[in-house]
């Protein structure tokens, strides 16, 4: 065998699983049928007590089912057929005559979770690297291995439906404490530990952890469901098939036979495995792993910061580096004001607390490990640097002047600005090869995405490096070119500016918004604007507005609201108002609209909100801003949270049509002007009868 090694010794049957050529273990069907053949070849030797199955890579259990032969599918029966026999040797190593243990000594995923949980019983290590989940509603699936009957007899139903229709992730000892393994133990202890567990196991001293929920019992149970359901209803649109299917899954199987829930689970599963949904989520996936191996490792990787700024994006950053690196540095306007800085810092810890993915013991080191300083001292041997300081070209370009005064002539220095030309801000630097954009997004501890802007100065290693950096601390950054707001801002702009022009004829906050949330994005344009901030929007609306010119005009109505200094929920009031946990339609807004009775449907919001945004993608990729639609579809999922399972903007094009597009923008472009004119690529796109995925020529030429 290639992948699978088995050893019996003392009556122990030791499974263990290395995939060749491969450094993390995937349960594709070449591994599956070895397994097959080693669970034939042990089934009836009497002389094996129990049966131990681990991992010889590194910090990996099993990583999941193999992806790339899920996309390759195209076909229900096939992917039926495939389950079932899946669930033919899940089911035999889960009735062998012996008890089965499966050792989780790092990542355990999907198929690698559902394997896991067709043993008899689980052991986990305490190291940060083990990590359990099912992330398969992240891919348009849900798991398929019988999961969904699985999970709920062990964990119990409310535990399963968290971990299934979130696709969360948990850690060792969360894992303990939801029983979904048996006992958990420091990986150094495994000769002692897992020796001894395989021993009480043996001799039938390991009790089950199993207990008695009323609420499992029915009719209780169908509260359970039909809150899960409600909850869903709140935060995912219902054209995402995954977690809604999930749950009617589970539900469904519940209480039926083991046999007859697999078909159930099956159906329902290769039904999703084909659509385009899964699909778009699933390529989706392999560009986020493309993205996460793009730099080299270096010898000297950045192990210190320092950071200039302390609004909400500073302080977001000081909790990162504080979370990740070694020495963090802030510098203060007043050391008066360190004390609210690292307040505020600790209470984006505190969710890690409240989760128990940290203590607060641990947060007070870290905290405790951040130096500050009010002028420029303390920085000589520091590695990076990065300003977070109001969007003011003067301003920035003051502090970089005084950075270069004590920073080593090696250190970098970036800034973090949503929309200022990166050439401009470091044109008066003396290492301009050391300087660059890194653009990180509201809030920091949540959202993935950092843009990475060179200026034509900048170093290869300097690019290499931060973008180590940034893996190393759990982003994912994209290389973009230097243009007025970049890849993200730059299209979701008119997108808002758009929203506020419709609104100005249909003078309706609620119904926009909601219009706009039920295509799937996850809130509407006024409650994003509210939460980003009306004056952060608007300053990078004049930004643009200066580089692109009448073709991104600033829509009155955000000016107006602007000026009045209601600038969303960091003030009270934007579109809405806020009071405690409430938001109303804010009355000041709509007195400056003036009634209309012009009918624009549905669909035309969507068009005109939409199909701008793609019209803006199309000449990011025709300058050369980025060179792969992907990319920007990557970027627009998770820097703006457009919907996943569309498969971002150019995806979603080539699937309306660039032929309807264009057509669509040429008749707004009548109607509204300049802002609507289809881009050149648009264009040649059509002419050739080419869309995103086939007209790559087009923009390399």
């Amino acid at each position: 065998m290639k992948n699978l090694f088995l050893e019996i010794k003392a009556g122990i049957a030791r499974l263990t699983i290395d995939l060749e050529n491969e450094k993390v273990n995937k349960l594709s069907i070449a591994v599956l049928e070895e397994f097959d053949e080693v669970l034939d070849s042990i089934k009836d030797n009497s002389s094996i007590k129990a049966l131990v199955i681990t991992s010889a890579k590194k910090n990996v259990f099993i990583a999941g089912a193999d992806i790339e032969e899920i996309e390759q599918l195209e076909d229900e029966k096939e992917v039926y057929d495939l389950l079932m026999r899946v669930h033919t040797i899940f089911n035999k190593l889960e009735n062998l005559e012996f008890p089965s243990i499966a050792y989780i000594n790092g990542a355990c995923m999907g198929g690698g979770l559902e394997l896991a949980l067709a043993c008899t019983h689980r052991v986990a290590t305490t190291s940060d690297k083990t990590k359990l989940a099912f992330p398969e509603v992240k891919l348009g699936i849900f798991p398929g291995f019988a999961g969904c009957l699985r999970a709920p007899k062990v964990v119990g139903l409310i535990n399963s439906l968290d971990l299934i229709l979130s696709g969360k992730t948990i850690d060792a000892k969360k894992a303990y404490r939801i029983r979904l393994v048996d006992e958990v133990f420091h990986d150094g202890q495994k000769e002692s530990k897992l020796e001894s567990f395989i021993q009480r196991v043996i001799y039938n001293k390991v009790k089950s952890r199993r207990k008695f929920n009323l609420f499992e019992t029915w009719p209780l149970r169908e509260i359970v469901f039909s809150k899960t359901l409600k909850t869903l209803e709140k935060k995912v649109n219902k054209d995402f098939e995954a977690p809604y299917k999930a749950l009617e899954v589970i539900k469904d199987t519940y209480a039926r036979s083991f046999k007859q829930g697999i078909k159930v689970e099956a159906r329902e599963f290769s039904r999703l495995a084909v659509t385009k949904e899964s699909k778009n989520m699933i390529k989706l996936f392999f560009t986020f792993q493309k993205l996460n191996k793009n730099f080299d490792k270096t010898d000297n990787p950045i192990s210190s910061s320092a950071i200039l700024g302390n609004g909400v994006m500073g302080k977001g950053i000081i909790w990162l580096f504080s979370k990740y690196l070694k020495e963090v540095r802030i510098k203060v306007r007043k050391i008066e004001q360190v004390q609210g800085i690292l307040k505020d810092v600790a209470k984006i810890y505190d969710f890690l607390i409240k989760t128990r993915r940290m203590t607060a013991n641990q947060v007070g080191f870290k905290l405790n490990d951040i130096s500050y300083t009010e002028k420029f001292d303390g920085l000589s041997n520091t590695d990076f640097a990065i300003e977070a300081i109001i969007e003011d070209e003067k301003a920035k370009k003051e502090a970089y002047k005084e950075l270069e005064k004590v920073l080593k002539p090696d250190a970098i220095i970036a800034t973090n600005t949503s929309s200022i030309s990166i050439e401009k801000l470091g044109s008066e630097l003396k290492n301009k090869e050391n300087f660059l954009g890194v653009h990180f997004f509201n809030p920091v501890n949540m959202m993935p995405l950092v843009e990475v802007i060179p200026s034509s100065h900048t170093s290869k290693e300097t690019i290499n490096k931060v973008f180590e950096l940034l893996t190393s601390c759990g982003k994912t950054p994209i290389l973009v070119g230097d243009c007025a707001g970049f890849i993200v801002n730059r299209i979701l702009l008119p997108y808002l500016n758009e929203a506020a022009f419709i609104l100005e004829e249909v003078p309706d906050i609620k119904r926009i918004d909601k219009v706009v949330k039920n295509f799937g994005m996850p809130m509407g344009p006024f409650t994003l604007a509210d939460t980003v901030g009306i004056d952060i929007g608007y300053k990078v609306a004049s930004i643009l507005k200066e580089a692109y010119g009448e073709r991104m005009p600033i829509s009155p109505i955000i000016e107006k609201i602007y000026n009045k200094k209601e600038l969303g929920i960091k003030t009270g009031s934007g579109f809405y108002t806020y009071n405690k946990k409430e938001k109303i339609v804010n009355n000041n807004v709509t007195s400056m609209l003036e009634k209309s009775s012009k009918l624009i449907t549905d669909e035309q919001i969507i068009n005109r909100c939409i199909y701008i945004m793609i019209n803006e993608a199309s000449r990011c990729l025709e300058e050369g801003i980025v060179d792969d639609p992907t990319i920007i579809d990557f970027a627009m999922v998770t820097g703006t949270g457009f919907p996943p399972y569309k498969g971002g903007l150019c995806n979603l094009a080539n699937e309306i049509g660039i032929k309807n597009i264009v057509k669509t923008l040429q008749e707004l472009e009548k109607d509204y002007g300049s802002r609507f004119t289809p881009s050149n690529l648009l264009i040649k796109l059509l002419e050739d009868d080419k869309d995103f995925n086939t007209g790559e020529t087009l923009w390399k030429l």
